[in-house]
């Protein structure tokens, strides 16, 4: 049975440590996998977050599992910039693709979280279901609300989430790329929500501020 002895200040400020300590991982291991990709090593992200690489192994079992939580812990804070920039938009099409418009323009918003995903696009593309949630649920919402006619909301999420992630991997990695470029693959896309092609092109041309 689980303990319900009150925490004692004492417990509490070991909580607080170990929280911090894990931050400080997470934050140095996206600096260092943003920068090297799969080629970084846990005493790479130990040296970054000058900690002994046995505390890392502490909060993560392997590399792997460090960069899935950094993946989500990017994701996460990410997120939460998006909803910010879209709080004052009251069309629920709008408050969904605006989102995917900003994400494709991450290597100048956030650099890191871009360079994250471009770099260790293999374990980032395996662990989609685990960042798709809050995207997932949205076009659940949306469905309900028959803002959406969907027969399998999660497929659907799932195949746009992978389009969002591979086009982010372009808009990265390739000098060439432009945001119309993205805009457009973004268009294309929305035809995997039943979204027809000229509400589709109305929502990817709206005016955007980074």
């Amino acid at each position: 049975m689980p303990s319900n002895k009150p925490k004692t200040p004492q417990t509490g400020r070991k909580s607080a440590y170990v929280a911090r300590n894990r931050a400080a991982i997470l934050r140095a291991a996206l600096s260092v996998f943003a920068r090297d990709g799969v080629d970084a090593t846990m005493e790479d992200v130990a040296d970054e977050a000058q900690v002994a690489v046995s505390t890392v192994y502490k909060h993560f079992k392997d590399k792997r599992d460090l960069i899935t939580e950094t993946a989500k812990f990017a994701f996460e804070d990410w997120e939460s910039w998006v909803q910010k920039r879209i709080v004052e938009t009251s069309d629920p099409l709008e408050q969904l693709v605006m989102p995917m418009r900003l994400f494709l323009r991450a290597k100048a918003t956030h650099p890191e979280y871009a360079q994250l995903v471009a770099k260790n696009f293999g374990v980032v593309s395996q662990i989609l279901s685990e960042l798709v949630g809050a995207f997932t649920a949205q076009v659940n919402a949306l469905n309900k609300a028959k803002v959406l006619n969907l027969e399998n909301t999660l497929m659907a999420s799932h195949n746009l989430f992978s389009v969002l992630v591979i086009q982010l991997v372009n808009q990265t990695l390739n000098p060439k790329a432009t945001a119309a470029e993205g805009d457009l693959a973004i268009r294309i896309a929305l035809s995997m929500l039943g979204i027809s092609e000229a509400k589709a092109k109305k929502l990817t041309e709206s005016k955007i501020s980074l």
